[in-house]
């Protein structure tokens, strides 16, 4: 039987026939999956968590819908995803499966394809009760504080995950491709407005707080994991084992 990715059936072998996207093809090549090979979808929930790693700048926030892209090439030569990553943890930046706007996420975060990065810890779902230029009030995850950056006066730029209570913090950037800088200008969050801390609260739902579409999970039989969107599983071609 002949299928997307997106359609064929979880838990079974599968071979990849074919890939109609190019460059995914090549990236897929780059990760080691070729034409001819097997690979199996998984059934399973994955926990989206933003974590904390460690990189050239420091210590920094990557928010969860950035950590599902990224790929690690550990010091034992093993190559995981990394939310697959454990505390202590080191390696660098092997591959990722973003487009163009998360070079310039991972630069401005010190971990560039090939930089080196140590992992942290992953962080809980967590609610930033926020005033926009003291007048306005809205909520942002974990994941959607990390994205934005600015400064205190007389302070360097950071991560509006970092903020501290009370103080103004002025916006001087939000990281991301269009979709996601239009998700957080519809929370009033713009380069140039003034951000204040209220408080910080134990998210009650999650359902905000993960990347914006359910990967599907792939693994090829040597243990790689691998997330596609559903847009790239669907220009996958495979076929179930006869």
């Amino acid at each position: 039987m002949y299928s997307s990715l997106l359609d064929a059936p979880v838990n079974t072998e599968l071979v990849l026939l074919k890939v109609t996207n190019p460059v995914l093809e090549k990236w897929l090549q780059r990760m080691g999956l070729f034409t001819g090979g097997h690979i199996i979808r998984q059934d399973e929930d994955v926990n989206f968590y933003t974590v904390r790693v460690r990189g050239e700048n420091g210590d920094v926030i990557i928010p969860a819908g950035m950590v599902m892209k990224l790929y690690i090439h550990l010091e034992s030569g093993e190559k995981i995803p990394l939310n697959h990553m454990k505390k202590g943890q080191e390696g660098h930046v092997e591959v990722h499966s973003g487009g163009p706007f998360i070079e310039k996420s991972l630069a401005k975060l010190g971990i560039p394809v090939d930089g080196n990065i140590r992992f942290i810890r992953a962080l809980p779902h967590m609610d930033y009760l926020v005033l926009i230029n003291r007048r306005e009030r809205t909520r942002l995850s974990e994941g959607e504080a990390a994205r934005i950056w600015g400064h205190y006066p007389g302070k360097e730029a950071t991560q509006f995950y970092f903020a501290k209570k009370d103080l103004d913090f002025e916006v001087t950037e939000v990281m991301g491709g269009p979709r996601g800088v239009k998700h957080l200008k519809t929370h009033g969050v713009t380069v140039g407005v003034k951000l204040t801390l209220e408080s910080i609260d134990q998210a009650n739902s999650l359902q905000e707080h993960g990347p914006a579409s359910t990967p599907v999970t792939i693994s090829s039989p040597g243990g790689l994991r691998l997330f596609l969107t559903p847009e790239k599983a669907s220009a996958v071609i495979v076929r179930t084992m006869t």
